[in-house]
């Protein structure tokens, strides 16, 4: 568990920071208001009062608004590419592709997290001013659609997929599912709902399953 000690550095803080001020735990802020207000819908207000900070000591800590989403970002998908990981070294690939399914279906949030991937959620902001900041999304996107391929393919040479499977266009149609379950329930979907989606998705796996 990370302390909330103040460290030397913390101590000789700029104008504006807050006592204690710690990094982490602001980006963690800020990463939430974006992911449950989108890009557009966070105010330097928003900003500024979830975090402590003046709008001058924000932009000192973090940079401008883009950067500081940016940030966020980073910080999100190092975590999150722990979890697809684990989701992706289940014993066999059917078993990793429902994993990614149920993950994406949004219902395990931890504490007050919005049930959508921020990914998934920031690359619909439509700001042009955020232009290269949704190719920097979409690239992630990708290397997740990359990292599951990779997995299909040693599912294949496992023998657990026919031997004329392709598993470029497997992936992108699993990825495919996953961002719209991520979106369906960002906007309400009942988990029932969701489920009869997965199981409709799973029927086109390949070759012979039970």
């Amino acid at each position: 568990m990370r302390s909330t000690a103040s460290t030397p550095a913390e101590e000789k803080r700029g104008p504006g920071r807050p006592r204690g001020f710690d990094r982490e735990t602001a980006l963690r802020a800020v990463l939430l208001l974006f992911w449950k207000h989108g890009f557009d819908g966070t105010s330097y207000t928003d900003l500024t009062e979830a975090t402590g900070m003046s709008k001058p000591t924000l932009y000192a800590t973090f940079g401008d608004k883009i950067e500081l989403f940016r940030q966020a970002m980073v910080m999100y998908a190092e975590e999150s590419i722990a979890i697809y990981k684990e989701a992706l070294d289940q014993p066999t690939a059917r078993e990793a592709v429902e994993a990614c399914l149920l993950l994406a279906r949004g219902l395990q949030p931890k504490g007050e997290e919005p049930q959508v991937c921020f990914l998934v959620q920031g690359a619909l902001t439509g700001s042009a001013d955020t232009a290269a900041l949704r190719a920097e999304l979409s690239a992630m996107q990708r290397e997740a659609t990359r990292m599951l391929k990779q997995r299909l393919d040693r599912g294949k040479r496992k023998g657990e997929l026919p031997v004329d499977t392709n598993t470029a266009a497997l992936a992108e149609y699993f990825s495919s599912v996953v961002t719209g379950l991520s979106v369906q329930a960002a906007n309400g979907a009942a988990p029932k709902d969701l489920n009869r989606v997965i199981e409709l998705a799973m029927t086109a796996w390949p070759g012979k399953h039970s």
